[in-house]
């Protein structure tokens, strides 16, 4: 009788563990779109398909690199710090890259690598953008033509992560553009 007792309180425990994993992942990315700091990213995305997650737009900025704050430069492979910054036209660029997670200030977990001149070249973890089936074709043609110079992710950052909340092509969120766009015939 007590093995069975035991058998159960395991068996609560881990069901409870395997529950509150998920919720904490969702929770977790939820939490950075509602709180964290919004920046305007520029883009150059092109449309790809994930077989589990559909379709999206794969990101690729412009700001990619900056200078290297630590005199000692970066660990090769290791997780480093992007620090982020708002130019004059309020898009964002990455203002440094250190080895030491920053007292103050947004940043961005990234991996990144240095060239010759001591300037670290970062891969920004946000690199998808995940809209509905049916958007996709339309949403992939519009940004091939018109997103390509003034298309623009904003991206929500928070505690060293980033989710994209929003693509726009130029003062317009993608989705509204699409709809004021005609279809091509």
């Amino acid at each position: 009788m007590k093995s069975r007792k035991i058998l159960l309180g395991l068996f609560i425990s881990v069901a409870i563990i395997q529950a509150t994993v998920p919720i904490y992942m969702a929770w977790h990315w939820e939490n950075i779109l509602r709180t964290g700091q919004r920046f305007l990213w520029q883009t150059a995305p092109i449309d790809p398909y994930d077989a589990f997650k559909g379709r999206y737009v794969e990101l690729r900025f412009k700001e990619t690199s900056g200078p290297v704050s630590d005199s000692a430069g970066l660990p090769v492979g290791q997780t480093v710090y992007a620090i982020v910054a708002e130019n004059a036209e309020g898009k964002a660029y990455i203002k440094e890259v250190s080895a030491q997670k920053p007292e103050t200030g947004t940043y961005i977990k990234v991996k990144a690598y240095t060239d010759s001149q001591n300037k670290a070249h970062v891969v920004l973890p946000f690199s998808r953008y995940y809209l509905p089936e049916e958007l996709a074709p339309a949403a992939e043609s519009a940004y091939r033509e018109h997103g390509g110079k003034n298309g623009v992710a904003a991206i929500r950052i928070k505690d060293g992560y980033g989710v994209v909340e929003q693509l726009y092509i130029g003062e317009r969120p993608l989705r509204e553009f699409l709809r004021q766009v005609p279809p091509e015939s």
